[in-house]
């Protein structure tokens, strides 16, 4: 869980830098690591506007090699903590009870993260290979027989591509 503890805040702006392991983001140990989020709670009248920079570094693999590589991976979001109604249609607000004096920023930051990882995973070393285009044999090297039997069925005239 990735909560913070707003008890010891004032309303107004506050800065701070948070260093959760992919397990308390609910994150695979093995893919995630060294995730840091930078973040920046404004405060005023029992709401909190939590904007947010989350960095980390995936292990993921190639698609074009199936090679493990390191990625590493930023995205930034906002979300409202707050105690008055909210519409069913609101994406990124929360509720913020009256009586808590926390807020839970583990499902934001976790989809943050997950978001942030690119839809085409191809490693730096894969970037700069050629990619093969033509399998089998060329088509200078290759006559097929079977075009052969189809021309002979052709009426003479017809046969003749020349």
């Amino acid at each position: 869980m990735l909560r913070v503890d707003l008890a010891p805040f004032d309303d107004g702006l506050h800065e701070m830098e948070l260093d959760p392991t992919a397990a308390d983001l609910d994150l695979d140990p093995e893919v995630f690591k060294d995730i840091v989020v930078a973040l920046r709670l404004d405060m005023h009248d029992r709401r909190v506007r939590a904007a947010y920079v989350t960095r980390a570094v995936a292990t993921l693999e190639c698609d074009r090699t199936l090679n493990m590589y390191p990625q590493p991976v930023e995205g930034t979001h906002e979300v409202l903590f707050t105690t008055s109604p909210i519409a069913e249609d609101a994406d990124d607000v929360y509720p913020f009870p009256e009586q808590d004096q926390v807020i839970d920023l583990t499902q934001p930051v976790r989809d943050t993260i997950l978001l942030s990882l690119p839809l085409r995973r191809v490693s730096p070393e894969a970037e700069a290979q050629e990619i093969q285009t033509r399998f089998g044999e060329s088509e200078e090297d290759a006559t097929d027989t079977r075009w052969e039997a189809l021309r002979r069925l052709l009426p003479p005239d017809e046969g003749d591509d020349s």
